[in-house]
């Protein structure tokens, strides 16, 4: 049996003093703040125990890549074609204190997922949900200089994964893409990723199977703790005949629907009571529950499930320390799997 690497999506709760806002401005305003934020929340996240982590995603999803794409003092010789040296991912730089000081203590590289929001996703919020094809063939140019410029290798810092995220695939009706400009778009954004595993993270499975026809990427990643019926609409004939992976969602994100059941069951509000989320977590979260799920995703999918964790991102999360727990069971769960506990 092959083992399955945790890993996490990204995003993680801000500290209790900052707003989505305050985050906007300091990374503008004053970057080295910003740097000394993003690396004691890689710290943090570091204790999970997470085999792969991504880089924390603090700002928006869509305006960390939106702003520095539409900025014309960015492009080269075409309009939203951002130059190579300037489509770079500030959190990565950032963390490279960390690394080091992981390398120093361990002697290993740091190994880290690196998320970047997809072509698609970017039209959708930028320029609406008719996909025009000039406007998608510079968002994708510019996405890949992203790809580019996100695959590290250094003896202290190395990308094991990139991950495209399109949420909107499969859930937004109002989208308008023909299948082949998508898959020609996925295709052009993870080109310079060869040699590496590429997810696609999708909110929905619906259009997983367009996926099978994008060469550059190998891993599909399906939200199934919260609903395990995500996993029907998956063939593993499929797996294997187009040779893709899986990333399993074994942990439930869905911060407000679980608190929502909690309080129904157990009369507990986490959001007037905030030390209770431990408990909630716990009750309903916890690493026997979380192995249980992915136990039965192996039993369908075998060897073709590569990386599991939580469904989504942890930024709607109540606190920090939640979160991280969370992590933690996720981490604990994939670990006791793989051993055969």
């Amino acid at each position: 049996m092959e083992h399955v690497i945790s890993e996490d999506i990204g995003s993680f709760p801000l500290p209790k003093r900052l707003t989505r806002k305050d985050i906007e401005g300091m990374v503008v305003s004053d970057p080295d703040q910003y740097d000394l934020l993003v690396q004691d929340v890689m710290r943090m996240k570091m204790l999970s125990g997470v085999d792969v982590l991504t880089y924390p995603q603090l700002q928006d999803m869509v305006s960390q890549f939106l702003y520095p794409i539409t900025n014309p003092k960015n492009w080269g010789d075409d309009p939203l074609v951002i130059k190579e040296d300037k489509a770079n991912i500030q959190e990565l730089s950032a963390i490279e204190r960390v690394a080091k000081e992981h390398y120093d203590s361990s002697g290993e590289a740091l190994g880290i997922r690196v998320c970047i929001t997809g072509p698609v996703e970017l039209h959708i919020r930028g320029y609406g949900h008719v996909i025009h094809a000039d406007v998608l063939g510079s968002l994708t140019k510019s996405l890949s200089n992203f790809v580019k410029n996100g695959i590290l290798r250094k003896k202290h810092l190395e990308t094991r994964v990139i991950s495209i995220d399109e949420p909107s695939l499969g859930v937004d009706p109002q989208l308008i893409i023909e299948d082949e400009e998508l898959m020609i778009a996925l295709d052009k954004v993870s080109d310079p990723a060869k040699g590496i595993d590429v997810q696609i993270h999708l909110h929905s499975p619906l259009e997983a199977e367009k996926i099978y026809g994008v060469e550059g990427i190998n891993i599909i990643g399906v939200e199934s703790a919260a609903t395990p019926s995500s996993l029907d609409v998956i063939s593993k004939r499929d797996l294997d005949k187009y040779d893709k992976f899986l990333r399993v969602g074994i942990a439930r994100t869905d911060i407000d629907a679980m608190a929502a059941e909690y309080r129904d069951a157990t009369g507990i509000d986490i959001w007037r009571n905030t030390s209770k989320a431990f408990q909630m977590i716990d009750d309903t979260e916890d690493t026997k529950i979380i192995t249980r799920r992915l136990e039965i995703a192996y039993k369908k999918f075998g060897n073709r499930i590569k990386y599991a964790g939580p469904d989504c991102g942890l930024g709607g999360f109540i606190h920090q320390e939640a979160a991280l727990k969370l992590l933690k069971n996720a981490a604990m769960a994939v670990s006791r799997f793989n051993a055969g506990v």
